[in-house]
């Protein structure tokens, strides 16, 4: 059988799928991605918390269980933040840079917080965003600092003096 012409199901439940109510069920012909079965999930409702997935007889995965859990806020922010430190992580990976670190100051009289940099900025070869915040707790201090920047070697401005 054609893959585009079997007929698909999925079940939408507002929580375990046999242990809470079946809010809807959609059927489809062809392929069709999570995120996209996600995205028909959420027109029919928000409330929706897990989807069971069932592929037509004719489908070779027929049998399996599928089923599609909704990602949190929480977890959405989390997978973001990993697929953009991975890429950073990737794009950067063996290139010189220098970190500045920074904490910051609370400003009693406006209540507000400044940043404070360090004195001190160090140089190494990047690797991880892990690596650099190691170095952070060892040039700066564990727990001490908040923040840090980094700037590549050659983006640096040439040095007014050289000491000898």
């Amino acid at each position: 059988m054609n893959s585009k012409t079997m007929k698909h199901s999925a079940s939408i439940w507002d929580g375990d799928v046999g242990t809470s109510r079946c809010i809807d069920v959609v059927h489809w012909e062809g392929d069709i991605t999570p995120e996209q079965l996600a995205n028909v999930a959420n027109q029919i409702t928000k409330d929706w918390q897990t989807i069971d997935m069932q592929l037509d007889p004719a489908h070779p995965m027929h049998g399996n269980v599928y089923h599609l859990r909704k990602v949190t806020d929480d977890e959405y922010e989390e997978a973001e933040y990993t697929k953009r430190k991975a890429a950073f992580e990737e794009k950067y990976a063996g290139q010189r840079v220098w970190v500045h670190g920074f904490h910051y100051n609370e400003d009693e009289a406006t209540g507000t917080y400044q940043p404070f940099y360090y004195d001190v900025m160090f140089s190494t070869l990047f690797v991880t965003i892990d690596d650099i915040e190691a170095l952070c707790d060892k040039h700066y201090g564990e727990g001490v600092w908040d923040e840090y920047s980094l700037y590549l070697d050659d983006k640096l401005p040439k040095p007014l003096a050289i000491a000898f």
